[in-house]
């Protein structure tokens, strides 16, 4: 059985906002963000898709055969985990659900998905007070060591 991908959450959290994904790494302090078939490939990582479903729903979007979207996938979901903001888990994908839209739409040309980082703000993120929290989270500042 394949895995199916989902957010490293709590560490990770990303938004899809007029059509570019937008990730942060709050572990890290790095944001990234992708548009296109990476917001895609995003969206089915958020619905806790497999890589091979994924495939699947981009070549109902785009128009190129799957020699060209697959690879593409595959390279794109293993820089998600190599920069651990993917999991991999065993379980069961839910079911793709396509709206009567979908079948409608022009497919559109494919671009090769990419991850665009951006680490220059990592200090700043990581000031946040947010970070600085014991086990129950935020608001729960951690209790201040004594040294004893």
């Amino acid at each position: 059985m394949e895995p199916t991908l989902s957010v490293n959450a709590p560490a990770v959290v990303g938004e899809i906002i007029d059509g570019e994904a937008v990730i942060m790494d709050l572990t890290a302090g790095h944001y990234f963000s992708s548009q296109g078939a990476g917001c895609e490939i995003w969206r089915g990582v958020e619905r806790g898709l497999t890589r091979s479903a994924i495939v699947e729903s981009l070549l109902e979007r785009y128009d190129a055969p799957r020699e060209v979207i697959e690879p593409a996938v595959y390279t794109f979901v293993a820089e998600l985990l190599t920069r651990k903001l993917v999991v991999e888990s065993a379980g069961e994908a839910p079911a793709i659900v396509t709206s009567p839209e979908d079948g409608a739409r022009d497919r559109t040309a494919f671009v090769p998905p990419v991850l665009t980082v951006y680490e220059d703000m990592a200090d700043l993120l990581l000031l946040d007070p947010i970070h600085d929290v014991d086990e129950a989270g935020w608001p729960m500042p951690k209790a201040a060591d004594t040294g004893t």
